[in-house]
């Protein structure tokens, strides 16, 4: 699964990705660093709409349009790749929403016993541009008449790099793969299965980190820091 994310720099996301800048959201109107994003926190993602690619804030947790309430958003944050095409909640999304993930750097937990240890997993020295997860995203409407916005994650079984810390992980799609995922026409399973796979370990990065990543309300540098660098 992927539980928490990070999101520390601007630089390079709209050359990476291939932004246009400008309207609906330049990425100064919202950018702070984020050393630990978390179910139900807004995060910009590129959705899959008509028109030049562009970033907006959604809610991370997918909220389904049949919902009563946001309740159950947290435990949407993640949508199995095996099971997603007939899931209620993530079927239709995923064959007319689909959306970029805009990331560089996420959080997994290896065991250890009773104990949990936070991992952080990222692009090594040679390219920490940010990368994108496979994500669908969905419309919810409220009592109040106003829209909600949200989004999951495509998990999958683990690489190779992944595996002895986790039995779950992010899809991470490669950028020639960014034009399929993000096309504004329905796709059947079959179509996008191609994309949605292991990705390569590769010039990764896995650095356990201190415990201090477990709490939300932490949200900085510390959170990234390699164990011995960050007591807590």
């Amino acid at each position: 699964m992927c539980g928490r994310y990070t999101l520390t720099s601007q630089d390079d996301i709209a050359a990476a990705l291939e932004l246009q800048l400008g309207e609906p959201a330049e990425p100064s109107e919202w950018w702070r660093p984020r050393f630990n994003i978390a179910p139900t926190q807004p995060a910009p993602v590129v959705p899959n709409r008509e028109g030049p690619r562009h970033l907006e804030m959604m809610r991370w947790g997918l909220v389904p349009p049949w919902s009563k309430d946001l309740s159950g958003a947290a435990r949407m944050i993640n949508a199995r790749v095996e099971t997603a095409a007939t899931s209620k909640a993530f079927k239709d999304a995923l064959r007319r929403r689909r959306c970029l993930v805009v990331a560089d750097g996420f959080f997994e937990w290896r065991k250890d016993g009773a104990r949990r240890i936070p991992i952080y997993l990222r692009p090594g020295a040679r390219d920490q541009r940010p990368f994108a997860f496979a994500g669908v995203w969905e419309r919810w409407r409220g009592p109040d008449g106003l829209w909600v916005l949200s989004f999951a994650i495509l998990t999958c079984a683990p690489n190779e790099l992944i595996a002895p810390i986790h039995d779950r992980m992010p899809i991470v799609l490669p950028r020639d793969a960014y034009a399929r995922w993000l096309s504004p026409e329905p796709a059947e399973p079959e179509e996008l299965a191609p994309l949605l796979h292991p990705w390569s370990p590769d010039g990764w990065r896995a650095i356990e980190v201190s415990p201090r990543v477990n709490t939300p309300a932490n949200d900085d540098p510390a959170c990234v820091e390699p164990a011995q660098q960050n007591r807590v």
